[in-house]
């Protein structure tokens, strides 16, 4: 059999490689605090970003389908490139890779914070997508060569803290710079975290490739690029094209049928971009799908909370980060707590406690009302926090503790493109079933309440599409105001017009409720299909028994 990317068996242990280390040394514990700083630039990025949505909205006037694209066109570009970055990581050099993602995403945080329209922001996001794909598989390249097998999930923990601190931090510094200074201060954020860790990343990461470098596969990484983004494309639009246009369907034909072409380029290629034999490891490739899940339900709980928070209960931006804090600080303490549960139970044993808490936390979402406190929110954010921590490190070591050092770069990408990939479909699946219950419930919402007298006015609202949009979005406080001047400018009378205002806004806020709880209800029936999923992973142990067992008839052939 010739040198293809079936020839590598993933259930044998790689050996150590060049760059590998078989001991933990001070160094390691440098280049890790070097990348997780580089990271913290991404998941700072993110968060305050979610937080900012709202503010940006309103003052690029976005709607939702809009605004979702500052999200989108990131995660659509990251998603597409992330396998293929990982690969060109391990060929360059995980230290070239990571101070090149570093730096050029930090670059690309200032032009976002200059984005005068939404269309240039959207632009700048996908510049910072454009590194961050680089960055990002470099990072976690980095960790996989400096550590030995034994202690690469308390690493992965570790690491996932620092991430997690910025998750905690960075919906409060959103809060804080949004109201105190503008929404582009949480791009400009980014530039003295970058600076910090391409300072770190040159003094402590050392360099590590592929043990002999190979040609890249440039048929591959074009086609699995085109494969990606035309999915997630598809996906993202679908909100606007409708599930069964076209236009949706279309594209996510296309895009399988470019995933068959990249197959087949694999399959034949000598030096293939992603050696498929890898996913002849079970928990290897479970491992890839639990990672969109654990995003799908993390973007189902901050995405539209954030927008219950400042648009159904009119908090501001400090005030709606402060409330996240049970989810984001949780997750701080949840990562390494689930590198050692992880390292106790196995992965297998961490993913399956992962979905049952991430399970309660969309259950006891569900009990959302306009008016609850933080006594139904926090218990629920605390059991995401813990939920999704245990998740995501388990994940991440079914995945990278699978995968050969020399190929940790793309199994970090393909890790990574499935965490991409699940915040797309997130953000876009929920986006649609929320603003198709919106369409569905907002007139006969807004009749009813307008029953007892509301007649032409209450009709005109019903069906004004401005309204309806801004519906999705919460309708906090801004929206009221826009419709109390709208009305004003009509001649009636201002009592009236709080009357109205008033009476519409319960409504709506009805409305997106009804979204919401249809949001967290698919989010719950996923949570208990990861679970049932994460039963088949193997733990370590289970692997060294199956590989002390006979032989099967064929015999594995290595590369």
């Amino acid at each position: 059999m010739s040198d293809t990317a079936l020839d590598y068996n993933a259930a044998d242990p790689p050996a150590a490689g060049p760059g590998e280390t078989t001991k933990t040394t001070l160094r390691s514990w440098l280049s890790l605090i070097a990348v997780a700083f580089g990271i913290m630039v991404v998941q700072i990025d993110g968060t305050v970003v979610a937080i900012a949505n709202p503010a940006i909205a309103a003052d690029l006037k976005a709607g939702l389908d809009e605004i979702q694209w500052v999200t989108t066109g990131y995660l659509l570009v990251l998603a597409g490139l992330l396998i293929p970055m990982g690969t060109l990581a391990d060929k360059i050099g995980r230290k070239k890779g990571f101070l090149l993602g570093v730096g050029g995403f930090t670059l690309a945080s200032a032009v976002c914070g200059m984005a005068g329209s939404i269309e240039v922001l959207v632009g700048g996001r996908v510049l910072q997508a454009i590194f961050g794909a680089l960055l990002v598989p470099s990072a976690l390249a980095v960790i996989r060569a400096a550590f030995p097998a034994e202690k690469l999930a308390m690493a992965i923990g570790i690491f996932s803290s620092f991430t997690a601190l910025a998750l905690a931090a960075g919906p409060i510094l959103g809060g804080v710079l949004v109201e105190v200074a503008s929404w582009p201060w949480v791009f400009f954020v980014n530039l003295p975290f970058g600076v910090l860790a391409v300072l770190l990343g040159l003094l402590c990461i050392k360099e590590s490739t592929q043990g002999t470098p190979a040609p890249l596969d440039v048929p591959g990484a074009i086609t699995l690029t085109l494969a990606m983004v035309s999915v997630v494309w598809a996906i993202s639009n679908a909100q606007v094209k409708g599930w069964v246009s076209t236009h949706t369907l279309g594209f996510l034909g296309l895009g399988l049928v470019l995933l068959g072409v990249f197959l087949v380029i694999e399959l034949k290629s000598k030096h293939p971009m992603v050696p498929l034999g890898l996913f002849r490891d079970r928990s290897l490739s479970i491992g890839t799908v639990l990672m969109v899940v654990v995003m799908f339900a993390f973007y189902a709980i901050l995405f539209y909370l954030t927008f219950y928070l400042q648009g159904v209960q009119g908090k501001n931006g400090v005030a709606a980060g402060i409330a996240l804090l049970p989810l984001t600080a949780v997750f701080t303490i949840s990562s390494p707590v689930g590198g050692w549960v992880t390292g106790k139970l196995g992965p297998r044993g961490a993913l399956v406690t992962g979905a049952v808490f991430v399970t309660g936390s969309l259950a006891v979402l569900l009990l959302l009302e306009t008016d609850s406190g933080m006594l139904t929110l926090a218990p629920s954010l605390v059991l995401g926090g813990f939920g999704m921590g245990f998740m995501m490190v388990a994940a991440t070591q079914a995945i990278l503790g699978n995968a050969p050092v020399d190929k940790a770069g793309v199994a970090s990408g393909v890790q990574q493109s499935m965490t991409q990939l699940g915040g797309v479909l997130g953000t876009s699946v929920f986006g649609t079933l929320l603003a198709s219950s919106v369409m569905a419930n907002f007139a006969t919402n807004v009749r009813s309440a307008f029953a007892g007298g509301g007649g032409p006015v209450g009709e005109q609202l019903a069906n004004n599409e401005e309204v309806r949009k801004s519906v999705e979005l919460g309708f906090g406080p801004a929206s009221q105001d826009a419709v109390a001047t709208q009305l004003s400018q009509t001649g009636m009378p201002s009592g009236q017009v709080q009357e109205v205002v008033g009476t519409l806004t319960r409504a709506a806020h009805e409305t997106f409720i009804q979204g919401l709880h249809t949001v967290f209800g698919v989010a719950v029936g996923v949570a208990v299909v990861a679970g049932l999923v994460s039963l088949l992973v193997r733990n370590p142990k289970e692997d060294e028994s199956a590989e002390a067992a006979p032989a099967a008839a064929e015999p594995s052939i290595h590369v």
